[in-house]
């Protein structure tokens, strides 16, 4: 095993992007050394459910509505959560976050992301192929529920833009279809979109 000093590579992070190019590298025949303070995948893949998801094509983006602002403005939500003496700071880096959210810009960039991520089912197949893991797959794409059939039909819509823009799979359910597949769910949910199926 390699040392820090002898290693051609060394590869920060043990989440699975860091854990996916120490096994390329190895593979090429480089002598890697993957170094992470805590475990494997114990940060923030292990937040990410273990999803491969084909259909991320567009990052989050900063919202520009005056609803969104004023919730996050609040500090009540649960996508994220700040200090305010840490406003300052960050303001430089909220300001580019929020000009790369702008829709064109935000279009352009996930043009990118899609060509990034186009083959990574197909590639974590191949890394859990060979690590003898194939069976803890499960091609049967994820659930997207809501609460109003406004946001469910903008939703429908955004699905049937990405599958024409980047050859996303989606299906739309109905609600008995939504029943039928979980059948523990509030019927106060309206159905939405399955990507990746």
């Amino acid at each position: 095993m390699p040392s820090a000093n002898t290693a051609d590579a060394l590869v920060l992070g043990a989440g699975i992007v860091g854990i996916s190019v120490a096994v390329h590298l190895q593979q090429r025949g480089r002598a890697t050394v993957l170094v992470d303070r805590r475990g494997a995948a114990e940060e923030t893949s292990y937040g990410n459910a273990g999803l491969v998801q084909r259909e991320g094509v567009y990052p989050y983006g900063f919202p520009h509505d005056f609803g969104a602002l004023f919730r996050y403005s609040l500090n009540r939500t649960i996508d994220a959560h700040y200090h305010p003496t840490a406003i300052p700071r960050l303001a430089p880096f909220l300001w580019k976050y929020w000009h790369h959210s702008r829709p064109a810009r935000h279009r352009e960039i996930a043009g990118l992301y899609a060509r990034l991520i186009e083959h990574c089912v197909t590639e974590h197949e191949a890394l859990a192929r060979d690590a003898g893991a194939l069976e803890l797959f499960r091609r049967t794409g994820w659930m997207k529920a809501f609460r109003t059939a406004r946001e469910r039909d903008k939703r429908f819509a955004e699905a049937e833009r990405w599958h024409g823009e980047f050859g996303l799979n989606y299906k739309a359910l109905g609600e008995k279809e939504i029943q039928a597949a979980e059948p523990h769910l509030a019927p106060v949910l309206c159905t939405g979109p399955i990507p990746g199926r």
